[in-house]
């Protein structure tokens, strides 16, 4: 089965393409960041993150591998699904941070729960991964579709909302998100929902943007600082290609604008030559990578970047 099925999928869960975004002049307290990067500009802009970035990150888990990861434990009790808690492997937890991180449409796999243990590790965060699907898993294209096409996206952020108010009395007050293809669309959607009521720490999405008939991303940027990443070759149409994103970042200015009020820190980054799912790096999830045809995802340089970005920014507002 080929990529169209993905699409496909977008198209009956109505992630609808977006008309070209004409750069307009942005508030000096709107911090939108266009970033072009190509491997051979790298150590220009090693000042956005710091100095000693790239040694730090490709020390870490950006190779491709083959490992089992095991969560710290499995939590379900009061909530509508399971959960993985993931724990910072020195130890040095904060205690009243947790990050809620939103799988592919694959659903829970080992590549969702590297990611998970990578981002409680450099965060000192405890990380969290809900089963959306609730036990189900795909292992092929048309697995995943079924099951994308069928999650109730409006009944999952409720559920999500319970996810977050079980954490709070935890006494964990300051919670992110961050979600990877449709977890970063689920991710986007949870910010939007608990916008007016309260609202996230941080967000973050990785090439995943949700439909206009889930949510309205622009009342996000008012409440919730938000940071995105996104291949520039990325052709997954109205939901990560780079018109979509256009659009997302027009539409998080604009809803700052609206209501004249100082919003909060927007961080929106593009990479040359990546196509979808770019930060993948688990055995099986690069096989699958190839068979949707996309391109890029085997610079680890930019790889490292877009973590290093990522850890920045959860460790700024958690």
């Amino acid at each position: 089965m080929r990529q169209n099925n993905f699409f496909n999928v977008i198209k009956r869960t109505n992630f609808q393409q977006t008309d070209c975004f004409k750069q307009k002049k942005i508030n000096s307290f709107l911090q939108i960041r266009k970033l072009q990067i190509k491997p051979f500009e790298l150590g220009i802009n090693k000042n956005l993150v710091g100095n000693n970035i790239f040694k730090i990150e490709n020390n870490h888990q950006n190779k491709t591998r083959k490992m089992n990861t095991k969560p710290d434990s499995e939590v379900s009790e009061g909530l509508p699904f399971k959960t993985l808690r993931f724990l910072p492997k020195n130890g040095q937890e904060k205690k009243n941070s947790a990050i809620i991180v939103l799988q592919e449409w694959w659903g829970i796999n080992e590549q969702i729960k590297i990611h998970a243990q990578r981002i409680a590790d450099n965060t000192n965060t405890l990380t969290i991964t809900p089963d959306l699907y609730k036990g189900k898993l795909g292992l092929s294209q048309e697995e995943a579709s079924h099951l994308m096409s069928n999650l109730d996206w409006k009944n999952a952020l409720v559920e999500l909302e319970t996810l977050v108010d079980s954490l709070k009395n935890e006494n964990r007050y300051k919670i992110g998100s961050i979600g990877f293809c449709m977890g970063g669309a689920v991710s986007l959607a949870l910010a939007s929902h608990l916008a007016s009521k309260e609202p996230l720490s941080a967000v973050v999405t990785c090439y995943g943007i949700p439909s206009p008939t889930i949510c309205d991303v622009s009342v996000i940027g008012l409440k919730t600082p938000v940071q995105g990443h996104f291949g520039n070759e990325d052709n997954m149409s109205g939901f990560s290609d780079p018109n979509a994103v256009n659009s997302l970042v027009r539409q998080l200015e604009e809803g700052i604008e609206r209501m004249d009020e100082t919003g909060k820190e927007i961080s929106i980054y593009r990479y040359d030559g990546q196509g979808h799912a770019f930060l993948n790096d688990e055995e099986w999830a690069l096989k699958m990578r190839k068979e949707q045809g996309f391109v890029g995802g085997d610079n680890n340089e930019i790889k490292a970047l877009a973590w290093t970005r990522i850890y920045e920014f959860f460790n700024k507002y958690l």
